[in-house]
């Protein structure tokens, strides 16, 4: 047996069982082992009948008494079972559903074990009846003598992510055989990492079987975290070799900061650079200049002036004679790109294109956007993924800027870059994205934040609001001729769920609310020319209001909009929110969120209160990490990094800081890590990393 070995061949599972092992994302014997516990019982504290109704749950030592056996409606039976300690008297209970063609007592085993005056200890949750209080059994373990110890009790229990098909009980039974013939097999590569605050220096071995059975809580967090430091040291390794490898590869192009068309593009600008636009300006020119292809992500929230920064890289490009494309993934982002651009470069003499779907159906601009480009007479080009299409040829592309990135995927990435050999590759998002958490999800990229808002900016006001209030304080914006996004989750009407929706309320608003003012609706069902006509309508004022889904949450600039409402805003996720409130504050006017609940759940209430409390999206983002968990900020990045068996992305950032330092200094001084020290680290970074190494340098 190997860590390799399917569970089918371990004694008492099979084909059948291993397929619902399968469900649950176990294939192997190194799966099973690093199928760690969802949670734990505290089975350790034994309490009185007459607490555990206080708390709720807990675990009993109490003597049996007589049971009590009804039946319910739908074949549902009860089996009360009378308990006593020395505090209370009170009853177990237990559920079955019962054939109702069938003569088998379904409770005979429980009745064997509950004989009267036999000790049991349980562990359960008060619930509330028809005759009073009961405690709903989750486990039992029966003694015949008080003084004898139990097997299930006393001590920590591991609860697993289970089904229909694998109970607690088996799963636990297989995680204990594998753990004892095949643990020991399990690499280990912590005698590489130094002693990290006061998380225990365990080998692998040890942290896997004190995860699953701690001693103590503060043992299962203590094993966690030490398990998690190998987790997080490979990854950190694996990226730190993907960042290595990019770097052997020289690029043709070469820049010259030459002063034809930067101070005059700078010149055309109605502001100054801030600080942090300056810096960012200064990190990308350094990369454009070495010898090395270029490969980094510009995080910034919603309006702090990317896209000036990415534009000076792009003239940095073309005053030195190559060309320069920005991907983006609608064709309205396309539209305001390529609009702004136009504008800022005026009189400068650079020809740019706008290429998306829409502008490739024409035969006169279709012909003259594809000489432009394979002649080099077309400098920048700005479009949709349209842009990475076989027809398309540039003649030397050299910067490839990818906007609102986390909406591409990874194979639309991989196109972009070969349009070009070795290009300077800037990735943008708005979506922010913690620091901590940034160093994982980008760790093989450079990265430069810009955190402050450009001057002129009065920020927005949020607050949790009535619908009337809402919609009294939407139309005195209104009649001051600023415009008002309403947005809801739903497009249509919903049999499941109880909540308004787009369609429904657009009808309904513009006859009442709204009667005065023109309506439009955008929703994702729309085809892409419908909503880029609604788009522009709402831009150029033929639409006062616009009532959306979260469609519009990456949208063009319209700078009369003042006014966002969002309808059951406590179905969206904190930087859902977040995103969406950027659509207005986009001037020096003041503006006004406001948010409406459907939900008085503590949840809804904290998450309404971050965002009526700050506009900073990183702090936001840190809020939505803590309240949802990674996923779905892992989720909108494609690198293909393996599941994190114990670490935690929220919970050790100190970890993830950790590891990343130490990682860069083993690969400083084995750059292959050809040691025999290093031999067991290069086999689990090829293990886990090997196919992934090449999606690891698309960000």
């Amino acid at each position: 047996m190997n860590l390799d070995t399917e569970i089918q061949y371990l004694k008492g599972i099979g084909p059948k069982r291993a397929q619902d092992f399968l469900k649950l994302g176990v294939r192997s014997v190194c799966d099973i082992l690093t199928f760690f516990p969802s949670s734990y019982q505290d089975r350790t504290k034994i309490i009185s009948i007459s607490d555990i109704y206080k708390q709720g749950r807990g675990c009993l030592f109490v003597r049996v008494g007589n049971f009590f056996e009804r039946s319910l409606s739908k074949g549902l039976t009860i089996l009360d079972v009378e308990i006593f300690d020395d505090s209370s008297i009170g009853y177990a209970r237990f559920f079955r559903k019962k054939n109702p063609y069938s003569y088998i007592d379904i409770f005979s085993p429980i009745k064997k074990a509950f004989k009267a005056g036999t000790f049991a200890y349980i562990y359960g949750d008060v619930n509330l009846g028809k005759g009073g209080r009961y405690i709903s059994v989750n486990d039992y373990e029966t003694i015949g003598n008080k003084y004898d110890k139990p097997l299930l009790f006393n001590k920590i229990i591991p609860v697993y992510p289970a089904s229909e098909k694998l109970s607690q009980k088996f799963i636990r039974d297989t995680v204990k055989t594998v753990l004892s013939i095949s643990c020991s097999l399990y690499p280990n590569v912590s005698e590489l990492i130094p002693n990290f605050r006061n998380i225990p220096n365990m080998n692998s071995c040890e942290a896997i079987q004190k995860i699953h059975y701690p001693n103590t809580l503060q043992e299962a967090e203590h094993a966690r975290r030490s398990f998690a430091l190998q987790e997080f040291f490979v990854l950190e390794t694996a990226l730190c070799l993907s960042r290595n490898g990019v770097k052997k590869k020289q690029k043709p192009q070469r820049y010259f900061v030459q002063k034809t068309l930067l101070p005059a593009f700078r010149n055309n600008l109605n502001f100054e650079f801030t600080i942090e636009q300056k810096k960012a300006i200064n990190d990308i020119f350094s990369d454009m200049q070495s010898l090395y292809p270029m490969n980094r992500i510009l995080m910034g929230d919603v309006g702090t002036g990317k896209t000036v920064v990415a534009l000076s890289a792009i003239l940095l490009a073309v005053e030195n004679g190559y060309q320069a494309m920005i991907i983006v993934p609608t064709e309205i982002l396309a539209e305001q790109h390529y609009l702004t651009i136009s504008n800022m470069l005026s009189g400068l003499n650079v020809k740019i294109v706008l290429a998306t779907s829409s502008t490739l159906k024409k035969k006169k601009e279709i012909n003259e956007i594809l000489s432009g480009l394979e002649s080099g007479e077309v400098k920048i080009a700005v479009g949709t993924h349209s842009l990475i299409e076989g027809r398309i040829k540039f003649k030397n592309l050299s910067l490839i800027v990818v906007d609102e990135q986390h909406r591409f995927g990874v194979m639309q990435k991989f196109a972009a870059l070969d349009k070009a050999a070795n290009p300077d590759i800037l990735m943008m998002t708005a979506t922010p994205i913690p620091r901590a958490l940034a160093m994982t999800v980008y760790g093989e990229m450079d990265m430069t934040e810009i955190t402050k808002f450009p001057p002129g900016r009065t920020p927005i006001k949020t607050y949790s609001s009535s619908e009337n209030y809402a919609y009294v304080n939407a139309i005195r914006e209104l009649k001051k001729g600023n415009q008002v996004y309403i947005v809801y989750p739903l497009v249509d009407e919903s049999d499941k769920l109880v909540l308004k929706s787009a369609v429904q309320e657009a009808k309904k608003l513009s006859q009442t609310w709204f009667k005065d003012f023109k309506v439009g609706l955008l929703h994702g069902k729309m085809k892409d020319t419908e909503k880029n006509d609604v788009m522009l309508k709402f831009k150029n004022k033929e639409y006062n209001v616009l009532i959306a889904t979260t469609v519009i949450e990456v949208g063009i600039d319209v700078p009369d909009a003042t006014i966002m409402i969002i309808h059951h805003a406590e179905r969206f996720g904190l930087s859902a929110l977040h995103q969406l409130r950027g659509r207005i504050g986009r001037s020096s006017k003041q503006s006004y969120a406001y948010l409406i609940r459907s939900s008085n759940s503590e949840n809804a209430s904290r998450r309404l209160s971050i965002m009526t409390s700050t506009n900073n999206g990183f702090e936001i983002a840190e809020e939505d990490l803590k309240m949802r968990g990674p996923g779905d900020i892992m989720g909108i990045v494609q690198h293909g990094f393996p599941e994190f068996k114990a670490g935690d992305l929220i919970k050790d950032s100190d970890i993830i800081e950790f590891t990343k330092i130490h990682a860069s200094k083993i690969i400083d001084e084995d750059p292959m890590l050809i040691k025999e020290s290093n031999s067991i680290l290069k086999s689990l970074v090829s293990k886990h990393f090997s196919n992934k190494a090449k999606l690891i340098n698309v960000g």
